[in-house]
């Protein structure tokens, strides 16, 4: 039977986030996860380069304290997510440093002018190029940023879908991807499956099967999932279809993190899975 996890979860202490962490915790018991990452944003600005909203010590001081609660129950680990963290390298820095984090997401969100990928002019530039800008933000990120895995690493389908009216794919720039992973590989970090992807406009997890197959194909490892989920309700949600995507791209194994150490756990058989268990997680 799988050890079953989510490691992108938003809390309060994200500024989208709309559960508690104590909330959060209580869904993921009531779905059956075994252990949880609370990844909350850090995502600095140039003019909020600090980012002083997020708030580490009671961040740190409530999952302590919430770890208590559930002793014994559910392995909750405290994570983060970095914003370009590639933009903001001594503030990011700072911040990772500051506190124990067990698991670090670094993510592109925005280009160096603070543009927001759901902000891009997507109706008057061509997917591929599209796809090259967000790419080279993803190769400066592995580049130069510390972290553990990627987050949503084809992100862009979530705001561009809609407006090219097909399936977008990064694969429309493979070699510069190619060399993205390649860094990524050498430098021992992992992507994550985000399935976010699959409540939102692409309808498929983040990254999609052939991204993921590339990245295995290149000697890809690391290898992390997680809903992205902002309200408890989606604690969980589209795991399975994030295991099943990892076995068809060829991965054994998946990845979980203490102090930012990867541990290797076995993908078991299909009919093993706990979301065909009795407990009904989606």
């Amino acid at each position: 039977m799988n050890y079953l996890y989510d490691y992108h979860i938003h809390t309060t202490y994200s500024t989208d986030g709309n559960n508690t962490i104590l909330e959060v915790c209580k869904s993921a018991v009531e779905k059956g996860l075994k252990e949880i990452a609370i990844t909350d944003h850090f995502e600095p600005t140039r003019r909020n380069e600090n980012y002083s909203e997020y708030k580490p010590n009671e961040y740190k001081l409530e999952i302590e304290k919430i770890r208590e609660i559930f002793n014994g129950k559910l392995k909750i680990k405290m994570g983060i997510e970095l914003g370009q963290p590639q933009h903001f390298l001594n503030s990011s820095k700072s911040i990772v440093n500051s506190m124990p984090y067990d698991y670090v997401i670094g993510s592109a969100h925005k280009l160096s002018d603070d543009t927001d990928f759901s902000e891009f002019d997507y109706k008057n530039v061509p997917l591929e190029n599209a796809c090259s800008a967000y790419i080279n933000e993803l190769k400066q990120l592995v580049s130069q940023a510390d972290f553990d895995c990627v987050g949503h690493i084809d992100l862009i389908k979530r705001y561009s879908t809609d407006c090219y009216k097909r399936r977008v794919s990064l694969l429309t720039q493979q070699e510069l991807l190619k060399e993205v992973f390649n860094i990524l590989i050498l430098q021992g970090k992992g992507i994550e499956i985000n399935t976010s992807g699959l409540r939102q406009s692409p309808k498929e997890t983040m990254p999609g099967i052939d991204v993921l197959k590339l990245y295995r194909e290149l000697g890809g490892e690391i290898l992390t999932i997680g809903s992205d989920s902002h309200y408890a309700q989606d604690v969980a949600k589209g795991l399975d279809i994030a295991i099943e995507n990892a076995r068809e791209a060829g991965f054994k194994y998946l990845t979980i993190f203490t102090n930012r150490v990867p541990e290797f756990i076995k993908i078991s058989y299909k009919n093993d899975f706990y979301y065909m268990d009795n407990r009904k997680i989606i």
